[in-house]
């Protein structure tokens, strides 16, 4: 039955896989506008993580939704990660323009569904290309469009929130645009708690590969997370990104181990 179902689900989620694809790259060819091809990229590719959820099975529960439900102003939103996962989490509560990994970009499918969600791409290890990508990031934050950086700069098993790289929050700084943290919890696995013998099924970490971890997540029923909304950071250009790096990796960390789970 295991195998039935997870084979089931995979088909279902190729072909939606393939139908966001085929939409996006045709709003790819027909739209010139960049700020309107990301807003388009992420709006698609937010109903499309709700039906990807659907699949696998994901429950989502909103904790303290304030800011992002009013969507008053644009934030550059930075969260703890766990799993490629995150990605379609935060996508259903807010249609976002993530920032990935440039390594992520050769990964198929991982590349391609980034680039076609509105994902950017930076370069963390040549100063030149940072420089640039921290303009580009800016840039986008000034067309009034969300965007969602993961400061540990990879995933974690969980046990720790990992230290937060500080160069594109530059980016919020000098555009003005305040910082919106929040924190990702995965709670429940099958209707058990996560623990340290489950957590390698939900969370995806160095060692594990995409395809082999995508079909043992396709085997459960369920998942159960939980996003809470943290209190948002204001910059201005004077900020101190050392200090707001401080204070967003504060906020996510008190609130991801507060009555936490063991892992």
């Amino acid at each position: 039955m295991i195998s039935i179902r997870k084979y089931i689900k995979a088909f279902i989620f190729f072909l939606l896989v393939i139908l966001f694809l085929g939409v996006s790259y045709i709003v790819d060819l027909i739209v010139g506008d960049k700020r309107k091809k990301l807003g388009y990229f992420s709006k698609i590719a937010s109903f499309m993580s709700k039906l990807a959820l659907i699949i696998l099975g994901v429950r989502v529960k909103i904790k303290n939704l304030n800011k992002l439900a009013r969507k008053r102003e644009n934030y550059l939103i930075v969260s703890n990660h766990l799993s490629y996962m995150d990605i379609l989490v935060i996508c259903t509560i807010v249609p976002s323009v993530f920032i990935a990994n440039s390594e992520l970009k050769e990964q198929f499918p991982l590349g391609a569904v980034t680039k076609y969600s509105g994902g950017v791409f930076i370069e963390r290890r040549n100063r030149a290309s940072l420089l640039k990508d921290i303009d580009n990031i800016k840039d986008i934050l000034n067309m009034g469009l969300d965007m969602v950086l993961f400061p540990e700069a990879t995933t974690s098993d969980g046990e720790k929130i990992l230290k937060f790289r500080m160069p594109f929050l530059t980016s919020a700084i000098q555009s003005n645009v305040n910082i919106q943290p929040i924190c990702i919890k995965y709670r429940e696995l099958n209707g058990s708690d996560i623990t340290a013998s489950n957590k390698h099924i939900v969370y995806f970490y160095e060692g594990i590969g995409f395809f082999d971890h995508f079909f043992r997540l396709l085997e459960q029923k369920s998942i159960s997370v939980e996003v809470q909304e943290l209190e948002t950071i204001e910059v201005s250009p004077e900020s101190s990104r050392k200090e707001v790096s401080a204070l967003a990796y504060k906020r996510i960390s008190d609130a991801y181990f507060q009555h936490s789970v063991d892992i």
